[in-house]
């Protein structure tokens, strides 16, 4: 089965959980940053991994919202959500020219891919599911 095509298509599910997920990252990010203009001193090593951490809870949550609306193939539609959001990050990271793929990369496509996961099995899981026509 496709996933733009079957009794129930995908996409609209994919699309709200995409949404969603970079929604919360930026309010997530902008709320970092004003916690973290505040504080005298943050050291510079802790920005990628609360970076990754957002953009975790993000993906979760949308993934999480898009497989309760699909009420099936959970795995699945977290996993593409959660592609579609890193392949999002790592496009805006390449674009200036300065960054390139590091193992930085790695561990935040890892806890991304793993976030979308698993917010897709607890979505498909819970009792109550979103309707959405």
């Amino acid at each position: 089965m496709s996933v733009f095509s079957g009794d129930k298509p995908m996409w609209k599910p994919i699309i709200i959980g995409v949404l969603s997920s970079a929604l919360i990252i930026a309010i997530l990010l902008c709320l970092s940053a004003v916690v973290l203009n505040l504080t005298p001193s943050v050291p510079y090593g802790i920005i990628d991994y609360l970076t990754t951490a957002i953009a975790g809870i993000g993906v979760l949550i949308g993934s999480y919202i898009a497989s309760a609306i699909m009420k099936s193939r959970g795995l699945i539609i977290g996993l593409l959500c959660a592609f579609i959001i890193l392949a999002i990050i790592i496009a805006i990271g390449l674009s200036d020219g300065k960054n390139d793929v590091s193992i930085m990369t790695a561990i935040r496509s890892a806890v991304l891919l793993i976030c979308g996961a698993v917010g897709g099995i607890l979505g498909v899981n819970k009792k109550e599911h979103i309707h959405i026509k």
